[in-house]
């Protein structure tokens, strides 16, 4: 029975392609309105205090970064927390946790990413996007099994994406918040080198995440200015994305803050103030939920922006009074939304009657390719030609990309679609052939890579355009000198 289906594909491949769509997903955070600032809370009952602090003085849907432990997946209390959040204008950022035992936490397993995406892909959020926190400060053994392993965590972290991913392309996915200030030893490893064991075990680690998450905390003893930089600094995010060479990524600063232990808590304030200042003129910076809004007892005490009584601090009222501007996220519908949205729409294109005659063919094969899990196919025009292409949108179909065939045939190509722009990292990894890349925004071609070679050594060179894109096309060698394409010309995939 498979190679009679096989026979067909193989048949109907000789003619054009049929339509498809891609999923609704994450929007940019930096392409919208946003009032950056929020607060670090515990628990689901701080949220009404949380809003009087960073929906003041002119804000709107601010941000709040709460843990969510695997023990607590409750829907009621949850789904609770999210209506609550909508009423409110705030944005959750949730960091998931794993079990605590003793003085560790254990470590992350790729069974509780399938449990924690199970639920919270079940409970209605506020916004479209729904911000995800893969697990906390991994670089230290107590947040991580008592042990320290980047590699395991590497191989988690990119599970991660496809598991949430699978679910609802609305998740936005973060890593780990490191800590900074830890050094190596037999508890503990460096930032800088936890984060290089990530990139050696896996060089693509950080095209998996959707922003980039900091715990930037002002070190040593929490007491340092904010006017110092590097590591250990308010602005450790920059330091960390310099290290790892990546593209610019939406930057959340989940942690931060200064305590009582060293400074009075009017210095505590002044800090935070000039600190405010210089995230507010960052434009890379999306959300800044300093820790934290009450601490109740424990160790988190000199952290706390309220008092065991209740009453607030002055450096709760500097955030509070800090001048903020009301974000504009898109809102969710009150009823679920749908996964579904069309690319574009042009079937009047006088160059395709040939299309418009194969129509139910394509979509014959189509059907067959969906049942042995092959990627669906399109008509796409670009410049004054025409390809049949493959369309990738989907985490599993970005991975795979074209490794492992041995050829491209001339009037093909593959379509990668994204839910939103940013400079993504390619790489050819089991690639037998070259190939030349087109990089799109929206319609239009804004950059070429030509003749990508086939890699030969174990460094693997990546390939990424200037400028932010959310399509690519990738076409065999040549193509682009030989249909004379231009930087400017349109690019249109045909749906129905």
């Amino acid at each position: 029975m498979k190679r009679f289906i096989l026979a067909i594909i193989t048949f109907i491949t000789t003619s054009l392609c049929c339509y498809a769509t891609t999923a609704q997903a994450i929007e940019n955070p930096l392409a919208q309105t946003n009032n950056k600032f929020g607060i670090h809370i515990l628990d689901t009952s701080e949220l009404a205090k949380a809003q009087e602090l960073v929906n003041s003085t002119g804000g709107d849907w601010g941000y709040v970064t709460i843990p969510i432990q695997a023990t607590d997946r409750d829907k009621p209390k949850w789904q609770a927390f999210m209506q609550e959040s909508k009423d409110k204008h705030i944005i959750p950022i949730l960091r998931i946790t794993t079990i605590p035992q003793g003085g560790t936490w254990q470590e992350g397993k790729d069974t509780d990413l399938v449990d924690f995406a199970n639920f919270l892909n079940d409970l209605e959020w506020p916004v479209q996007n729904r911000y995800v926190i893969i697990f906390n400060e991994v670089n230290r053994s107590t947040e991580w099994g008592d042990k320290v392993d980047p590699a395991k965590y590497a191989r988690i972290l990119k599970n991660a994406r496809t598991i949430f991913k699978e679910r609802s392309d609305n998740f936005f996915i973060m890593p780990a918040g490191l800590d900074n200030a830890l050094p190596t030893s037999s508890t503990s490893m460096r930032a800088q080198e936890y984060l290089r064991a990530m990139m050696v075990e896996d060089p693509a680690i950080w095209s998996y995440i959707d922003g980039w998450n900091s715990h930037s905390y002002p070190n040593p003893g929490f007491s340092a200015p904010p006017t110092q930089k590097g590591w250990t600094s308010i602005t450790s995010y920059k330091t960390e994305l310099a290290y790892i060479k990546i593209a610019q990524k939406p930057v959340f600063i989940t942690e931060t803050g200064w305590t009582t232990t060293k400074l009075t808590e009017d210095k505590r304030a002044s800090y935070l103030e000039t600190a405010l200042n210089i995230w507010a003129s960052d434009s890379n910076v999306v959300a800044v939920t300093p820790f934290l809004l009450t601490a109740g007892a424990g160790d988190f005490v000199p952290f706390s922006f309220t008092t065991n009584s209740g009453e607030t601090t002055a450096t709760y009222k500097t955030l509070q009074n800090f001048v903020k501007i009301p974000g504009k996220p898109t809102v969710t519908n009150n009823s679920p939304k749908s996964n579904t949205i069309i690319v574009n729409q042009d079937t009047d294109n006088a160059q395709l009657p040939t299309f418009r005659l194969n129509k139910a063919l394509l979509k014959l094969e189509n059907l067959f390719r969906q049942l042995l899990g092959i990627s669906t196919k399109n008509y796409l025009t670009i410049g004054n030609s025409y390809l049949t292409v493959e369309v990738a949108n989907n985490s599993k179909s970005w991975e795979k990309g074209l490794s492992g065939r041995q050829q491209l045939a001339d009037g093909t190509g593959m379509f990668f679609i994204f839910p939103y722009e940013h400079i993504p990292l390619f790489w050819m990894k089991d690639m037998t052939f070259p190939i030349d890349i087109i990089w799109i925004k929206d319609q239009q071609i804004v950059d070429f890579t030509l003749n990508a070679p086939v890699p030969t050594g174990a460094n693997k060179p990546t390939y990424s355009p200037r400028s932010p894109v959310n399509r690519v096309l990738e076409v065999p060698t040549g193509y682009i000198e030989s249909h004379d394409l231009q930087i400017g010309d349109n690019v249109t995939l045909i749906t129905e």
